[in-house]
């Protein structure tokens, strides 16, 4: 078992200001999505408890494809995310607006 310890400075965090500057970019903004995205994955896994190995029987995949796909090395495509979302019983909600708009699911009544 890993163990971190956790400090707080109040000087600036150079990695938080890299992070800031590479989300400007377009590469920067596939890794952060890709991270929140695998980020709410395993939250859903984790209140669930299901297991990589549930989660790949439940998607008909290889448990080395859920490794692969939770650690970021795994090609992280729709197809994925729909069966992940299936396997998980939530949905994937996904949406595009213009830039600089905000854009949110409205449930129908």
């Amino acid at each position: 078992m890993y163990s971190m310890k956790i400090t707080y400075s109040k000087q600036p965090n150079p990695l938080a200001k890299a992070v800031a500057k590479a989300v400007g970019s377009v590469e920067g903004e596939i890794e952060y999505r890709t991270m929140f995205v695998l980020d709410q994955l395993l939250h859903q896994m984790k209140q669930q408890g299901i297991s990589k190995a549930e989660l790949a029987k439940r998607m008909n995949v290889a448990t080395s494809r859920v490794t692969d796909l939770l650690c970021g090395d795994g090609n992280l495509t729709v197809d994925m995310l729909v069966r992940a979302g299936h396997a998980l019983d939530v949905d994937l909600v996904q949406i595009f607006v213009p830039r600089g708009q905000k854009g949110r699911w409205v449930k129908d009544e």
